[in-house]
């Protein structure tokens, strides 16, 4: 008999009030019922440093999920299952706070796939897995940022989370997809750079400070979905 198995949320750094949530989802595989990699959360720490250092004063709760397995799981959908149990856990530790939701590759699916919930109010996705008819509608409303490598290889290619920000996008005109040249999947070569853009979206959509002109430049109406991320940003 296979182990039962619960989701989780890593503590919060800090004390005083919450008004605003950041939720990370890390990656992990299309299918496995094994525990999670502790590699695909370590790998948020830098995005994780930054949210803290400045979201923390301001009252900004920074969460990780753990989810019950590794996999997605087909049909099952276990993943986005433990993300829409992460926005029911933060309702119950923090009440109705507008809440970021950052996702990682398997990540980045859960993250659309709960957009909808009603505590919401922006999505982003760093090399985002996001298949074919995979639904945009739960995204009204939200602000998007898909960030993307030009060179991912994998099942999370490029192309398909273009295809699917084309298609959000006529759900929500707040969405920008930028390229991240020379960075494969993992994206390690260009880490500052995409870290430091996902903290400013996240921080920005929570009224923390203003978006980064990048972001809002991307944004505004016909807006490249192409639009490459300078190297250099994050320093």
């Amino acid at each position: 008999m296979p182990t039962t198995r619960e989701p989780a949320l890593t503590p919060r750094q800090g004390d005083g009030a919450v008004r605003a949530v950041a939720l990370a989802l890390p990656g992990g595989s299309v299918a496995s019922r094994r525990r999670p990699l502790r590699i695909a959360a370590w790998g948020l720490r830098p995005l994780l440093g930054q949210l803290n250092a400045v979201g923390g004063p301001a009252g900004v709760a920074v969460h990780v999920l753990r989810y019950r397995y590794r996999g997605w799981n087909g049909a099952e959908a276990h993943t986005a299952a433990d993300a829409q149990w992460a926005l029911e856990e933060v309702r119950r530790r923090h009440g109705d706070v507008p809440v970021a939701l950052v996702g990682n590759s398997l990540g980045g699916r859960a993250a659309f796939w709960a957009a909808g919930h009603p505590l919401v109010v922006s999505v982003a996705g760093v090399a985002p897995w996001l298949p074919d008819g995979d639904p945009v509608d739960q995204l009204a409303g939200r602000r998007v940022l898909i960030l993307h490598g030009d060179r991912d290889r994998s099942e999370a290619s490029p192309e398909l989370s273009l295809a699917y920000a084309e298609r959000a996008r006529q759900v929500t005109p707040d969405l920008c997809r930028l390229e991240v040249g020379g960075a494969n999947h993992l994206m390690l070569n260009r880490a500052p750079d995409v870290w430091a853009l996902t903290a400013d979206f996240v921080l920005g959509t929570l009224g923390v400070r203003p978006l980064a002109p990048l972001i809002t430049d991307a944004m505004a109406a016909g807006g490249s979905l192409r639009t490459p991320l300078p190297v250099g940003f994050g320093r």
